[in-house]
């Protein structure tokens, strides 16, 4: 392994330990706020932000373990499916850190937009873990080409939990937790337009990703 290499090996398992420790740190906030309003400890996990950054922290996990194997033994082994898979979580949490920006803060969820991007465990999850998670994935984690089929795969995890969510929401099971989930306050043909405007912009998010991450691999190779 070059000396470069392992400098950059280095800082991936240092950065993705620190974006383990965040994840943990928002997560158990999380717990905490939802004691204190006297409710069940782990009703956040119909939240769509919560499971997608549970999602990161073990995609963090897996890259921090063969990176970790690759600095022991000193060669470059990691397979490309932990680089895929980081590339999907990271993708996730593009889309939880957009969407909380540019439609839920709008809408005055929850305070606005201080509240949801600075305040207690939405410092983490909706800030500081998406963009740890972006940086790490665009300019430390290099590997193969992204292609489009990794963009689609990327979204099974956003594709199931509107399938669930609406579901749930349909049977009175869930009420939300997102204002677009009220399939009940709105027309239907009103769910059907979120459905593509969610779905559609997590999928040119993916694939803005995907450019992203490409180009940056290829400035290296040229380098």
């Amino acid at each position: 392994m070059s000396k470069s290499l392992k400098t950059r090996k280095i800082l991936i398992l240092t950065v993705n330990i620190v974006l383990i420790i965040m994840e943990i740190l928002g997560l158990w906030l999380m717990v905490e706020l939802y004691k204190s309003y006297g409710l069940h400890p782990f009703g956040w996990l119909m939240y769509y932000t919560q499971l997608s950054n549970i999602f990161s922290m073990l995609a963090a996990l897996i890259v921090a373990f063969f990176t970790a194997k690759d600095l022991i033994i000193n060669k470059d082994t990691s397979p490309n499916w932990v680089r895929i898979i980081k590339f999907s979580s990271a993708c996730c949490l593009a889309e939880t850190f957009l969407v909380t920006m540019f439609v839920l803060a709008p809408m005055g969820m929850m305070g606005g937009f201080v509240p949801l991007m600075f305040q207690g465990p939405n410092l983490f999850h909706h800030t500081l873990c998406p963009i740890v998670s972006i940086l790490s994935v665009w300019i430390l984690e290099k590997g193969s080409k992204i292609t489009l089929k990794n963009c689609i795969c990327s979204m099974i995890p956003t594709l199931i939990y509107g399938v669930v969510s609406v579901t749930l929401n349909i049977l009175k099971v869930w009420h939300g937790p997102y204002p677009f989930l009220y399939v009940y306050e709105q027309p239907v043909y009103m769910s059907l337009i979120w459905a593509v405007v969610v779905l559609g912009g997590a999928f040119l998010i993916t694939l803005g990703m995907k450019a992203l991450i490409n180009s940056s691999s290829r400035k290296i190779k040229e380098s």
